[in-house]
């Protein structure tokens, strides 16, 4: 079964998930972790660094820490002058499960020049970043970055002869869309590397494009939950999947109502609780924040597929 992880964010900080129900992993930006400075202080995260994130967060599940410091567009960064020994050393200290190669994404670069110099350059550093894994003895995760099928394809084929044993796949979300496209790519990485390598799809949300690639992936992150809270859309389980509805609309609050009445799990009956007797939009946003993640989370077997 595909594993399914949720992206969270330091800072600011989303809902701690695992306080609420069992998650099954955590693909946490180590962009937010950097950006807690300016929310909450040096202090806070230089305890952060010294605890690890588990102990410092109280929690205990699976965990992988990025190296996307930067936006799709790489010009577009105010943190991209760290350098890729600084990132994997922060992983690593953060408590990492596997260290994240620094990668440049490519899907947004026009320039061709500029392109293939970014290109290169994700090849260089992911030699680096293996030889830094096996000097402090631990697994790296190399990301798979391109622009097209071709580029993708040897970019994978590279990481293959390298021995990669963890591959990531990046910068997909642009083409959320077009699921043949993303499809596409999957499988030919797949096809590259073969079955013996792990491979994590970074950020592509939409369960049902998850479930069209889950059988290529042995993991994914999704970031839907937060998004569609951010639109002020509930997960309705349905006979048909899941549902959107705005939160505040009639239909979303009867539906609720209704789920309340009907359902004999007590944590989908609290997270009702908390987003009907919520005091505020923020209160009323971090609850179905929590409400999706665990439909999602609940229901994966039959929303995503797997096997």
């Amino acid at each position: 079964m595909t594993r399914l992880y949720l992206t969270w964010f330091a800072g600011p900080e989303d809902p701690r998930y695992w306080e609420y129900f069992s998650v099954e992993g955590l693909v946490v930006s180590l962009k937010s972790i950097i950006n807690m400075r300016k929310h909450r202080g040096f202090g806070l995260i230089n305890r952060l660094l010294s605890e690890g994130f588990r102990k410092f967060y109280g929690y205990n599940g699976p965990l992988i820490i990025d190296s996307m410091i930067q936006a799709l567009h790489v010009r577009a960064s105010s943190v991209s002058d760290l350098n890729q020994s600084l990132i994997l050393y922060l992983q690593y200290v953060l408590g990492s499960d596997v260290l994240v190669h620094r990668d440049y994404p490519l899907i947004n670069v026009e320039d061709p020049e500029l392109r293939g110099k970014l290109f290169m350059r994700n090849l260089v550093n992911a030699e680096a970043a293996l030889r830094f894994g096996e000097s402090i003895g631990r697994d790296v995760m190399l990301v798979v970055q391109g622009w097209d099928l071709e580029s993708y394809t040897k970019c994978a084929q590279y990481y293959k002869d390298l021995g990669a044993r963890y591959v990531g796949v990046g910068s997909l979300v642009p083409h959320r869309n077009d699921w043949n496209f993303i499809t596409n790519i999957v499988k030919s990485i797949r096809e590259a590397l073969g079955k013996g390598v792990y491979i994590h799809l970074f950020g592509i949300g939409s369960p049902s494009l998850l479930r069209r690639v889950s059988n290529l992936v042995d993991s994914v992150d999704i970031s839907t939950p937060a998004i569609a809270a951010g639109k002020k859309e509930v997960f309705i389980l349905g006979n048909d999947g899941i549902v959107r509805v705005k939160v505040s609309s009639v239909d979303g609050v009867s539906m609720l109502k209704l789920r309340l009445e009907i359902t004999n799990d007590e944590v989908e009956r609290r997270l009702i609780e908390m987003i009907l007797n919520a005091r505020s939009l923020r209160d009323e946003n971090r609850a179905v924040m929590l409400y999706n993640a665990y439909i999602l989370n609940k229901y994966k077997s039959s929303l995503i597929g797997g096997t």
